[in-house]
C-alpha cells in the first residue's frame, strides 16, 4: 500500500468479481435499500478515515496460486474438501477438470463437470467409494473435529480427516492440504501448526512449503518452518487472523 493509497482505492479491490447476485427485477423496495446501503457505506467510509485503517491480505493470496501450480498433465479428476465457500471448484470445472465438491454444506453452484456430495467426512459409511488423481483442501482440515462447523467433535479430528482423505487419492496421486502455521495452539475454532504438528497430522507428506507475512498487515513471502515456530498472531481471535500458512504435498506412490 503507497502513502497516496485511499480507502476508496481499496474498497474498490474487496469486491469478488467471481460471482455476482442480482435481483430479476427492480422494486421499490429495493431501490429503497440500495440508497440506504449506499448511505451507509459511504458514512461508514468517513467515520473509517478518521478512525485510522489498515489493509489485511488473507492468506488465500498465496493457497490459491500454489494449488494452481500443482495441477499436473496427470490430473482430470479432483476432490475439494471443504469448498462451500470458495469459488475454486468452478474455476477448475471451467478449466476442463472433473470435480467433485464434499462438504457438509450444500455447495450452491453448478457447473456441467462439477459434482456437489453434501455428506459428513466421519460418517460410517465412506461419503465417495472412488479415488481421484488430486484431493485438495484449503483451509479446512485445522477445523475438523473442533464443532465450529457442527462437524464429529474429535481432539485428533485433523489427523484422523487428513487419513480419510488420503483413501481417497488414487495410486500415483497427490493430496495437497495448507493450515494455518505458528506457535501450535487450539483458537477458537481452528488448530495452528507448526512443523512437527504438521507431520503428525500429514504423515503422507513429501514436501511442505511455510509462507507468512511480518506483521497482521504484511506481504506475504516464502519463509521456512523455523522462521514461523514461535510465531503467535496478533489477533488470533480476529477476521482473516492467519500470519503464516504450511503448504502440504503427500504423494501416494504409483502401483
Amino acid at each position: 500500500m503507497t502513502a497516496e493509497t485511499s480507502l476508496e482505492d481499496v474498497l474498490a479491490h474487496l469486491r469478488n468479481k467471481n460471482l455476482g447476485v442480482f435481483p430479476t427485477r427492480t422494486t421499490l423496495g429495493l431501490r429503497v435499500a440500495d440508497r440506504i446501503v449506499r448511505g451507509a457505506q459511504a458514512l461508514r467510509s468517513r467515520f473509517m478515515v478518521a478512525a485510522g485503517w489498515e489493509v489485511v491480505v488473507s492468506e488465500q493470496t498465496v493457497e490459491v496460486p500454489l494449488l494452481l501450480r500443482e495441477l499436473r498433465s496427470d490430473v482430470t479428476t479432483i476432490l475439494d474438501f471443504g469448498a462451500y465457500e470458495s469459488s475454486v471448484p468452478l474455476s477448475l470445472s471451467a478449466l476442463g477438470y472433473r470435480v467433485t465438491v464434499l462438504d457438509q454444506r450444500p455447495y450452491p453452484f453448478h457447473h456441467p463437470r462439477l459434482r456437489a456430495v453434501c455428506a459428513d467426512l466421519f460418517a460410517d459409511a465412506p461419503p465417495l467409494d472412488e479415488q481421484f488423481d488430486l484431493v485438495m483442501s484449503i483451509s479446512t482440515i485445522e477445523h475438523l473435529g473442533l464443532g465450529h462447523y457442527a462437524e464429529h467433535s474429535h481432539p485428533d479430528g485433523d489427523r484422523e480427516g487428513v487419513e480419510r482423505l488420503w483413501r481417497m487419492v488414487r495410486e500415483g496421486g497427490r493430496l495437497i492440504a495448507s493450515v494455518p502455521a505458528g506457535r501450535p495452539s487450539e483458537q477458537r475454532g481452528y488448530r495452528i501448526y507448526d512443523e512437527a504438528r504438521v507431520r503428525r497430522t500429514f504423515p503422507h507428506a513429501t514436501r511442505i512449503e511455510w509462507y507468512r507475512k511480518v506483521g497482521r498487515s504484511g506481504c506475504w513471502d516464502l519463509t521456512d518452518g523455523a522462521a514461523i515456530a514461535n510465531l503467535v498472531y496478533a489477533k488470533p481471535c480476529g477476521v482473516i487472523p492467519v500470519e503464516a500458512v504450511a503448504f502440504v504435498v503427500s504423494e501416494k506412490p504409483a502401483a
